[in-house]
């Protein structure tokens, strides 16, 4: 089963959130096509989560989706203050988005936190952003000026990322709760049963079968509840 959501609305829901918190120097300069880019790259991720039948569920697809969408506002950020020249501009957001989809989705499938996850990102990103901006500079296309001035340029460490719309990862948990209800009538039935049934012959055999049957149910609440979060 797939993870369908309307990535087509999601990717204009998150193209408008990027405008208002566009800086003013890019919004002077590049508004039209930034945002034209961010949109283009967020139905791109969405569409391919949104089909993927890996992913888990549609919320999970979603903040996948999101994480591509907001590297690319803060490394198109970093690029067009860069001084690389436009026409290299596609190829490295490209890269970049490329290995955020392939970070994030290994990342859902390895059931990492949404810390780890971030994390695990940002490392790699930064990695294939260097190495992209080097090979411009080893290849005569960039000074050595603007590859130290790629380097030092970090959109994502000067914005306050915090208010950005926050989608929390639901990863694949078992729900208890209608065992839940079960224990608890099965231990309400065993109350009774004590109370009105004491001189039962078969009081003996009924608890020791719900004494069971509850250490079971308390055994697999808390095992799903560790190692399925």
């Amino acid at each position: 089963m797939v993870a369908t959501f309307d990535y087509k609305g999601f990717a204009k829901d998150l193209t408008k959130q990027a405008e208002d918190f566009l800086p003013e120097d890019i919004a002077l300069k590049h508004k039209k096509e930034f945002l034209d880019k961010i949109y283009n790259y967020t139905y791109i991720a969405g569409e391919a989560f949104s089909n993927d039948a890996s992913i888990e569920n549609s919320d999970t697809a979603k903040i996948l989706t999101q994480i591509i969408s907001e590297w690319t506002f803060h490394k198109y950020v970093d690029l067009l203050r860069s001084g690389i020249p436009d026409i290299y501009h596609e190829s490295i957001l490209q890269k970049l988005a490329y290995v955020a989809f392939e970070m994030t989705k290994e990342s859902a499938l390895s059931n990492l936190s949404q810390e780890e996850m971030l994390k695990l990102v940002e490392v790699q990103l930064s990695k294939a952003y260097e190495k992209s901006c080097r090979h411009l500079l080893e290849n005569g296309n960039i000074s050595q000026s603007v590859f130290e001035n790629s380097m030092q340029l970090s959109n994502v460490d000067t914005m306050d990322t915090k208010k950005f719309h926050n989608i929390k990862i639901v990863k694949g948990t078992k729900n208890t709760f209608k065992y839940t209800v079960c224990a608890l009538v099965l231990a309400l039935l065993t109350v009774v049963f004590n109370i009105f049934f004491e001189e039962s012959a078969n009081l003996v055999i009924f608890n020791t079968a719900a004494l069971i049957i509850l250490s079971m149910y308390i055994g697999f609440y808390i095992g799903a509840n560790k190692f399925l979060k």
